[in-house]
């Protein structure tokens, strides 16, 4: 679906056309495409895949302006469920036509558009107290930290009212899955280490790792992907996969996962579900603090191996001691 804006005026005096493309829509891919082919393959394939059929679960939409026959401008949004929780990736304005608007006139169609869908919450990651940081702060998005994280809440009550404790369901993993993971590693509270084979410390955007977590499955490096969904709001509450540990020649496979911390009594149905997939050798890790997570792993059959000391520095500055479980 195409949505052709009124003309608009740019700061030049310059008159601009701005489009909204809701993917699937293969006719736009090459002119939307051709202005993104700078983000790689990691990005490529998604953009490429939902313009062409669409990918399970997730909406993708672009904004793109353009000047005459010529793109200057472009947005992109992914995200999910009825009341949706988004990503804003890959703001561009083209080098030779910045300081015109074109960036304002862009946001400011996109959080209009958001708003009308009753839109909940969008994350995005940038350079933190930058000028493009100080732009999205203008409208709306609030800093997580000191990372270059942030958020755009329009419910006052979230997250609180999105993680909201409700029954849960067990299923695999999506692309619609996208954006609503980044909204749970996001969250501030909970266990810091989140993620070995990716380096998910503390709270973290899951934008590019989905990409990264999505090509490793397709190589067979990973595999059995489960989600716990929250289905009073749809929110993705807990997460778990098994991959391959590259770091070490022929390493064994490592039992990953993470749970919002109102829903920690549900992780050992998470563990077990993944776990009892796998008919190998399997490797854990959690912080030493990770009560939770631990005492899941050990309800499912895993064993302390050893406690790593002071192996890394949490964001807060304090050391973090790691415990590292098998299961044979």
């Amino acid at each position: 679906m195409v949505t052709e804006y009124p003309p608009l005026r740019l700061k030049s005096d310059e008159e601009a056309l701005l489009f909204k493309v809701i993917a699937p829509e293969p006719e736009w891919k090459e002119r939307l495409l051709s202005r993104l082919s700078h983000k790689g393959p990691l990005w490529d394939k998604p953009m490429n895949n939902a313009l062409e059929a669409g990918l399970e679960g997730m909406t993708m939409y672009f904004f793109q302006l353009r000047l005459g026959d010529v793109a200057v401008g472009n947005l992109t949004i992914v995200e999910a469920l009825d009341r949706p929780i988004a990503l804003l990736q890959h703001v561009f304005t083209d080098p030779d036509h910045r300081r015109k608007g074109i960036c304002n006139s862009m946001m400011q169609a996109m959080v209009d558009d958001f708003r009308a869908r009753d839109g909940r919450a969008m994350y995005l990651g940038t350079g933190y107290d930058t000028p493009p940081y100080h732009i999205y702060r203008s409208f709306g998005f609030e800093g997580i930290g000191t990372t270059g994280a942030m958020v755009w809440a329009l419910d006052d009550a979230y997250p609180e009212s999105y993680f909201a404790g409700g029954p849960v369901l067990l299923r695999p993993m999506r692309w619609g899955d996208w954006a609503p993971l980044t909204a749970l590693y996001q969250q501030i509270d909970g266990w810091d280490l989140r993620g070995y084979c990716f380096g998910q410390f503390g709270h973290s955007s899951y934008e590019s790792t989905f990409c990264r977590l999505q090509e490793v499955i397709e190589e067979g490096k990973a595999a059995h992907a489960t989600v716990l969904e929250d289905t009073t709001t749809g929110a993705v509450i807990g997460h778990a996969f098994i991959m391959q540990d590259e770091k070490w020649p022929g390493g064994p496979k490592v039992l990953e996962c993470f749970v919002h911390p109102r829903y920690e009594d549900r992780t050992p149905e998470l563990l077990s579900a993944v776990a009892a997939a796998a008919d190998t050798r399997l490797k854990a890790y959690a912080d030493a603090d990770a009560s939770g997570k631990l005492d899941a792993l050990e309800q499912i059959g895993f064993g302390r191996e050893a406690l790593l000391k002071a192996q890394y520095v949490r964001k807060d500055g304090r050391a973090a001691d790691v415990v590292v479980l098998t299961r044979r």
